[in-house]
């Protein structure tokens, strides 16, 4: 009769590592997530290349898959400096939020619901941003009115 070998059991091993895994996943930095979210749908650099601002909206918000949203904004600057706007290179305004100090290039995309299609403007302008651990979270857009929308970089239409 053999004897069995003493050591560690592959049995109780894997749950270990599945419960060390899990425990890891749950403690993930949720600004980190908002952060991803806000890049990818709001960074663009180095810029998409496109004959004029309406062609570059078109198929930028066709390409990302962002559609009908009234008003959208792409930053064209590397996201080092937009991380800045979170520390010495924005201003706090209240509630979290920053405004850079400096102008960032942008292309703002209108939707034109009769057309069906993007009018782009290519211009520079100073970034208001929710900023959360050092991190943009959220883009805020001035307009019209004095009015501030936010503009969170989520599949819906309600907050894109």
């Amino acid at each position: 009769m053999a004897m069995a070998t003493r050591g560690p059991c592959p049995a109780l091993l894997l749950p270990l590592i599945l419960l060390a895994a899990c425990l890891a996943l749950a403690r993930r930095m949720p600004w980190v997530s908002l952060n991803n979210i806000f890049k990818k749908y709001h960074v663009d650099f180095p810029p998409t290349p496109g004959p004029d601002p309406s062609t570059y909206c078109n198929g930028m918000m066709r390409d990302w898959g962002i559609h009908w949203k009234l008003l959208h904004i792409f930053i064209h600057t590397p996201i080092p400096a937009i991380n800045s706007i979170c520390f010495g290179d924005g201003t706090p305004i209240f509630g979290g939020l920053r405004k850079s100090m400096n102008f960032f290039p942008t292309t703002t995309c209108r939707y034109n619901p009769v057309r069906f299609s993007y009018s782009g403007t290519a211009i520079s302008w100073k970034l208001i941003i929710a900023c959360w651990n050092g991190l943009p979270l959220l883009y805020v857009e001035k307009m019209k009115g004095q009015a501030w929308a936010w503009r969170a970089g989520r599949r819906s239409s309600c907050f894109l």
